[in-house]
C-alpha cells in the first residue's frame, strides 16, 4: 500500500517539473515505500497468527487442517471409514492436507461434504477421492452455482479475485499480507494450483439426517454467505460445522470480487438456528476452531447482531431517504460490536455491505434523476479538468454545459455544486432546468416522470406525500400481523438503544399470535414466539395494534380505553411508553 499524501505530493513536483510552455507533460509516479506502522497494518500482521497453518485435533475423530490455504478442511473418522468436510481450493493444496490427515488415520475417506459453491471448498475433492466413486453431499443448488462461476462468469470473476485476494501480489509484492481468511488463494495467479472438483452425487434441499462412516451426521440448509450454504452437525460430539457462515472477521455480505445478492436477513437467522442447537464444539470452513458452550453462544450472538445491525440501520436510512454515499457514512457498528474480535473488518466492511444491502432492496439507481443516464466517464473527466485548468466554479460549469445542451453534465455537476455548499440555489435552479430538459427528450414514460418531478421538487413547486385513501389502508390493515411485527427491527432508533436490553411479549387475542420482541444493544429481534421471561407483555388486538403503527390509533387512547391491555399490571404502562420509544413509528 503506497501512502495516498506521498503519491499526491510526488505527483504535483513531477508536473511542476515537467511543464513545458505552459502544458504539463505525463510524469511518472516515483514509488515509496509501505507504510509499516498503521494500525490497520499491525492488525492484519496479527491477524495472520489466526491463519497460520496447522493440523488441530478438535476431538478424538475431528481434525481440521487450517493455513494450507484459502479454506479449511476437517477430516471425521467414523467406526469404518472417515469422510471430508470441504476440500480446499486445489489439487495441490489438497494434496498436502492429505498427507497430514494420513498420518492419522488409515481409514479410507468414503464420502466428502461441500459446505457451499464456493472454490475454495470444492477445487481440491479428487485429491481425497483418490480416483474411487464416493458419496458427495451438497445443497440441491450447489452444482449449479459452481457451473455459473467455473463457465458463465468465470472470465471477470477470475480477474477480480486474482485482484481481491492479491494472489499477483503474493507472488513476491512486499505489500501482500494475507487474504482475509487464509494465507493466500492457490487457484489462480502465478502460483495458482489445478482444479479437481467433483460433481455431488447426494443431494437435499431443506434438510438431511443420514448416517456417514457409522455416524449420525444432520446437514442443514442455512443460507448466508451463499444461498446454497448448508451447515454440519455431529449429535453425539456435538460438533457444528458452520462453513462460511461464521469467522473471524467482518462477514463478506458483499465480496468485491462480484456476487449475486446476499439474503443477509437469511444469514442472521442461520445464525439463531445454529446458536440454539448449543454446540460444544464450532469448526468453521475458515480460521480457527473454538470450544465452549457459553463462546460459540456469543460469538453466535455477536455475529447475528453485527449483521442485524447493519441490515436494519441501512434499511432505516433508506426509509429516511439516504442514498448509498450518505448511508456509508451513517451506518456505524456500537463500539460493543466494532471491537468485537469477530468483528474486525479483516475481510468483509461495513461499508461495502451498507452499498450492497441498498442495491439488493432498490438497485443500481440512487434516487437522484442526475444519476439516471450520467455523462461518460471521458466527458467527467474532461469537464473536470477544464474546470481545474480554467478556475471557474462547478455552477458556472454546470452553466455552460446547460447552454451547450450537455444536460446529463449540466445536471452532475449542479449536483456536485449543490453538495459542494457551492452557489447552492443557482446550482439547485440549474439542476432542475437540467432535469426538465432530459425529461422532455426522454422516451421512457418511467424516466420522463421521474426527471420532471423531481425538476419540480427542486422549485419548491411540490412536495411528495404519502396520502393514502381508505381502499389502500383497508388493503394494508388486511396483511397478516406477522408482516407488521417484522418491521420493528428497520424502525429502531438504534442510537438510543446501545445500552438497552429489554423484552416484551405481544399477545394478540383475535389471531392467538405471540410475538417476542427483544431490544438487544442497537439491535431489535422479533421472534414468532413467547418469551421465556419478558419485561412486559402488552395484550391486545391485531388490527389495534395495525392501526396504532400506521398513526390511525393514539396508543394512549387505546391504553384508556382497553384496546390495549397489560396483565401485568398498570406498572407495565410506562414500561410500554418506554419500550416504544426506541422505535420510530411509535
Amino acid at each position: 500500500m503506497v501512502n495516498g499524501k506521498i503519491v499526491f505530493t510526488l505527483a504535483l513536483l513531477a508536473l511542476a517539473a515537467c511543464e513545458r510552455d505552459g502544458e504539463a507533460e505525463p510524469a511518472e509516479l516515483a514509488s515509496a515505500a509501505p507504510p509499516s506502522s498503521s494500525a490497520a497494518v499491525k492488525g492484519l500482521e496479527s491477524h495472520s497468527n489466526e491463519l497460520r497453518r496447522d493440523v488441530i485435533k478438535v476431538t478424538d475423530s475431528v481434525t481440521v487442517a487450517i493455513g494450507f490455504g484459502l479454506g479449511n478442511s476437517i477430516l471425521v473418522e467414523g467406526e469404518t471409514c472417515a469422510f471430508i468436510v470441504d476440500t480446499t481450493e486445489s489439487r495441490e493444496i489438497a494434496q498436502a492436507i492429505a498427507a497430514e490427515f494420513d498420518q492419522l488415520t488409515e481409514l479410507p475417506i468414503e464420502a466428502i461434504i461441500y459446505t457451499h459453491n464456493h472454490a475454495d471448498h470444492v477445487f481440491g475433492a479428487e485429491i481425497f477421492a483418490s480416483g474411487r466413486d464416493i458419496d458427495i453431499y451438497a445443497h440441491a443448488t450447489t452444482a449449479a452455482e459452481v457451473d455459473k462461476a467455473v463457465n458463465i462468469i468465470r472470465p471477470i470473476l477470475s480477474k477480480r479475485s486474482a485482484r481481491m485476494f492479491g494472489t499477483y501480489l503474493d507472488a513476491g509484492d512486499n505489500g501482500f499480507i494475507n487474504a482475509g481468511l487464509g494465507p493466500g488463494l492457490g487457484v489462480t495467479g502465478p502460483n495458482g494450483g489445478s482444479i479437481g472438483y467433483l460433481p455431488p452425487t447426494k443431494t437435499f434441499a431443506d434438510r438431511l439426517e443420514t448416517e456417514i462412516c457409522g455416524r449420525e451426521v444432520i446437514l442443514q440448509h442455512a443460507p448466508g454467505e451463499t444461498d446454497d450454504q448448508i451447515y454440519v452437525y455431529l449429535p453425539d460430539e456435538k460438533i457444528l460445522m458452520p462453513g462460511d457462515n461464521i469467522y473471524k472477521a467482518f462477514p463478506n455480505l458483499y465480496t468485491i470480487r462480484g456476487t449475486s445478492y446476499r439474503d443477509v436477513v437469511k444469514w442472521a437467522r442461520s445464525l439463531d438456528t445454529m446458536r440454539v442447537i448449543g454446540a460444544e464444539h464450532l469448526v468453521p470452513s475458515h480460521t480457527r476452531p473454538v470450544s465452549g458452550r457459553e463462546t460459540i453462544n456469543d460469538l453466535l450472538t455477536a455475529y447475528a447482531d453485527g449483521i442485524r445491525f447493519v441490515h436494519d440501520q441501512t434499511v432505516r436510512g433508506m426509509n429516511m431517504g439516504m442514498d448509498p454515499g450518505a448511508l456509508a457514512e451513517f451506518v456505524q457498528l456500537p463500539p460493543h460490536l466494532k471491537n468485537h474480535p469477530y468483528l474486525q473488518e479483516y475481510y468483509g466492511t461495513v461499508r461495502w455491505s451498507v452499498r450492497s444491502i441498498y442495491a439488493g432492496y432498490l438497485g443500481w439507481f440512487n434516487g437522484d434523476g442526475a444519476a439516471l443516464n450520467p455523462p461518460t466517464r471521458a466527458v467527467r473527466a474532461a469537464a473536470m479538468a477544464k474546470i481545474a485548468r480554467e478556475q471557474t466554479t462547478l455552477a458556472n460549469a454546470a452553466a455552460e454545459a446547460l447552454a451547450a445542451d450537455r444536460f446529463a453534465l449540466a445536471a452532475e455537476l449542479a449536483t456536485l455544486a449543490i453538495d459542494a455548499g457551492e452557489h447552492a440555489d443557482l446550482a439547485r435552479a440549474l439542476k432542475a432546468d437540467a432535469l426538465s430538459a432530459m425529461g422532455y427528450h426522454s422516451i421512457s414514460p418511467n424516466g420522463r416522470n421521474y426527471l420532471l418531478t423531481q425538476a419540480h421538487e427542486l422549485r419548491g413547486n411540490l412536495t411528495i406525500k404519502e396520502i393514502p385513501d381508505e381502499r389502500s389502508i383497508a388493503f394494508t390493515r388486511a396483511a397478516p400481523i406477522a408482516n407488521f411485527m417484522a418491521s420493528l427491527p428497520v424502525s429502531l432508533n438504534a442510537e438510543d438503544a446501545l445500552e438497552v436490553e429489554r423484552i416484551a411479549e405481544f399477545r394478540f387475542t383475535d389471531t392467538g399470535e405471540v410475538f417476542t420482541v427483544e431490544i438487544r444493544r442497537g439491535v431489535a429481534i422479533v421472534t414468532p414466539a413467547p418469551a421465556g421471561a419478558p419485561d412486559l407483555v402488552v395484550e391486545t388486538t391485531s388490527l389495534v395494534w395495525i392501526d396504532l403503527l400506521l398513526g390511525r390509533r393514539r396508543a394512549g387512547v387505546a391504553i384508556a380505553t382497553g384496546a390495549i391491555k397489560f396483565p401485568g399490571g398498570l406498572g407495565d404502562v410506562a414500561a410500554f411508553g418506554d419500550f416504544m420509544k426506541f422505535f420510530r413509528a411509535a
